[in-house]
């Protein structure tokens, strides 16, 4: 019987013509259009994450700051319940980071740091949240311990250390291990402005990809229910005649079930090929091309999954079982309607 079904169900998408061809150009074009957008949701999921994840907070200290001041903050913050993690950067640490990034990035401006006469930079405490729910809580807290410090670190003037050049120059507060007039030797830096306008960005983003996906394959159940309905309409004599003579709802149905899911199928694996073959040529073939580059360098740090070609080849059935799903039930809802 399964057979015959098949048979039967081969017959049908021949005989379609210009309807069968039509039916997978279209599940191709509507599934390429969701895999571009689920990609992009994806990419956007992948920033939320980095951003979430990584040091929203970091104190950087003056070159030669005491040791024993930063531990004491490391110490005092490390059991705020609100961080989750405190990492330490120290002088010569920055300077070789920096270094490499600028190597890489600016070639001028690196042959220039390369004539500092200590390879030193400022020292940090990079911070990471738990939540960005009590960004603003914690980072009071971190500005009032770095208040309390710098107060110990104020270099009190006397009259005869006042420069006669800037006679209010009293005014200005002077700091021990700072490097410009007035400037604190401890400075917290954060990105919550440009944080929050990053993670609204890609929330559109995946909120817009995940309505355009859900559009779509809206559009790919009712394509395929009008092509199957309409192939039903058509075949209404042939379907009544198989009734008359016995024959089951199983053996019936089953060809115009299995036809609708046939569409969804090929749509979903012509679209996963071309998309696959875009990525192939571009990150696999040549990774030296000026795209695979940019992409690299620029989203490197992402969170990006590691896919082994077992993980590929489930993806890709997943993606072809989904196109069959679709096809599969819409012909269902369709032929209910004619065969009963």
């Amino acid at each position: 019987m399964i057979g015959r079904i098949l048979t039967n169900t081969a017959k049908q998408i021949s005989r379609s013509g210009w309807t069968a061809w039509a039916s997978v150009s279209v599940m191709t074009l509507a599934f390429l259009v969701a895999l571009i957008f689920g990609g992009l949701a994806y990419f956007a999921n992948l920033n939320i994450q980095f951003i979430e994840s990584k040091n929203n907070v970091i104190v950087f200290f003056n070159t030669g700051m005491d040791s024993e001041l930063i531990t004491r903050l490391w110490e005092k913050w490390k059991n705020v319940p609100e961080i989750k993690k405190i990492t330490f950067l120290s002088e010569e640490e920055a300077y070789q980071k920096y270094s490499d990034h600028t190597a890489r990035v600016n070639p001028e401006m690196y042959e220039a740091l390369k004539t500092f006469r200590e390879p030193k930079l400022n020292s940090s405490l990079d911070i990471e949240l738990v939540s960005l729910d009590k960004f603003e809580t914690v980072k009071t807290l971190l500005q009032k311990d770095i208040d309390l410090e710098l107060k110990s670190l104020e270099i009190i003037q006397t009259d005869e250390s006042v420069p006669q050049s800037y006679p209010d120059s009293s005014m200005v507060k002077r700091y021990k291990y700072s490097e410009v007039e007035g400037r604190a030797p401890i400075i917290l830096k954060s990105d919550d402005s440009r944080l929050e306008e990053q993670r609204e960005i890609f929330g559109v983003i995946r909120l817009a990809g995940i309505v355009i996906i859900t559009l779509l394959f809206i559009v790919i159940f009712f394509f395929t229910f009008m092509t199957v309905e309409f192939r039903l309409y058509n075949q209404m004599e042939e379907i009544g005649v198989m009734q008359l003579v016995g024959g089951s709802l199983l053996f019936i149905r089953a060809p115009y079930i299995l036809e609708g899911a046939f569409y969804g199928l090929m749509g979903s694996l012509i679209s996963s090929l071309m998309i696959g073959s875009v990525l192939v040529a571009v990150f696999v073939l040549d990774k030296g091309s000026t795209i695979a580059r940019f992409v690299f360098e620029t989203f490197s740090q992402l969170p990006w999954p590691k896919i082994e070609p077992l993980g590929w080849v489930a993806v890709l059935a997943g993606l072809l079982l989904t196109g069959f799903l679709i096809g599969a039930v819409s012909s269902f809802i369709s032929i209910r309607r004619y065969i009963r």
